[in-house]
């Protein structure tokens, strides 16, 4: 059993691998707020190519972290199996196993975590949404500033497509 921990890269004490996978978990998801942060404040900054390269790093991020959560959930997996558990049983389940003194400190790692979890969703929510509404915006003023160039359909599914002409418009004429 012990060569499941060989077999994920893990080196000493099983339960201390999983709170450095936590520990190291909790470092990504603040790192991806992070990057939601900086998204956030180029779309609030109207820099789309801040946007663009926020956009870039919340790909890589995304990758990052969740290489962190599938390391801490063979972790988990194979500290399940050294103890004779369900090699699906999460670290909640196996808290009884977790040494005492180190018990407080795994509940408050799994914590953070899931409150970084919850923060990290809320705020990619935010972005998507500020994004949404400047698309609209300046759809709206493209319509005003040229009307009848911009067209707006919708999908079966309900998902706007907008298809500009392409005649000059109103203002790019010649009096």
């Amino acid at each position: 059993m012990k060569a499941l921990f060989d077999e994920v890269g893990a080196v000493g004490d099983p339960q201390e691998q999983v709170v450095d996978a936590l520990r190291a978990e909790l470092e990504e998801y603040g790192e991806l707020l992070n990057c939601f942060d900086d998204q956030q404040n180029a779309i609030l900054a109207r820099d789309p190519d801040s946007v663009l390269t926020a956009d870039a790093a919340i790909g890589a991020q995304l990758i990052t972290t969740r290489d962190r959560r599938k390391r801490r959930e063979a972790l988990v997996a194979a500290l399940a199996a050294l103890s004779e558990r369900p090699m699906e049983s999460t670290l909640h389940d196996l808290m009884p196993l977790i040494r005492e003194p180190m018990r407080p400190l795994v509940q408050a790692l799994i914590a953070e975590v899931n409150r970084l979890i919850t923060r990290a969703r809320r705020r990619a929510q935010q972005n998507q949404m500020l994004l949404a509404r400047t698309v609209e915006v300046t759809q709206e003023l493209v319509a005003r500033l040229s009307p009848g160039t911009v067209t707006r359909t919708y999908s079966p599914l309900g998902k706007m497509k907008i298809k500009a002409s392409a005649g000059a418009g109103r203002l790019l004429e010649k009096s």
